[in-house]
């Protein structure tokens, strides 16, 4: 979320002039006003917006709010920053595990294949938990595969297909094998 805020801060021009100028020295606003040709107040809304999103520290000096860019945040690469979110894409990965734990349950009854998925994505996970059925690096001629299929679904010859075009199985002289 951190992260979403920088980048939404450095997205507006005056915002990302600003912040260049305090990159290279400490400021006030009515400093930044005159350098930027922006009126106090528009600087004043944008420093805001810079300080809440964690890009710029500010301090007391008499009379003078003094504003001056985080030298941290400053190093920071993008990608840093959006590597901040994989906790958010671990828990992305949970999500659509449980999602697909849940379609293949309800395709599947006592081990059995009820049907073929219609969308793309569910047919593909189906056909690579059929897949599994088969060992790696092992031949299986056509009537060990159709027999090995008609456990799983009626019908074996469409299932091989199946099993083909979503590059489960390779099948090439009669000789059937998982990828």
């Amino acid at each position: 979320m951190k992260a979403l805020m920088m980048l939404k801060a450095l997205a507006d021009e005056s915002r990302l002039e600003i912040f260049k100028l305090l990159l290279d020295r400490d400021a006030y606003i009515e400093v930044i006003s005159e350098r930027l040709k922006l009126s106090p107040s528009t600087v004043s809304f944008h420093v805001k917006k810079l300080c809440d999103a964690g890009l710029v520290t500010s301090r007391r000096e008499q009379y003078y709010t003094i504003y001056s860019a985080i030298p941290s945040v400053a190093d920071l690469r993008v990608k840093d920053m959006v590597l901040g979110f994989a906790s958010t894409i671990h828990e992305q990965d949970k999500i659509e595990l449980a999602y697909k734990e849940k379609v293949l349950k309800s395709f599947f009854k006592y081990g059995r294949l009820v049907k073929i998925p219609v969308q793309k994505k569910k047919r593909q996970w189906v056909m690579e938990k059929i897949a599994n059925n088969f060992s790696p690096n092992k031949s299986y001629s056509m009537t060990a595969a159709t027999k090995l299929l008609s456990e799983i679904f009626e019908d074996a010859g469409l299932l091989l297909k199946e099993l083909q075009s979503c590059g489960c199985l390779d099948i090439s002289n009669g000789v059937i094998q998982r990828k």
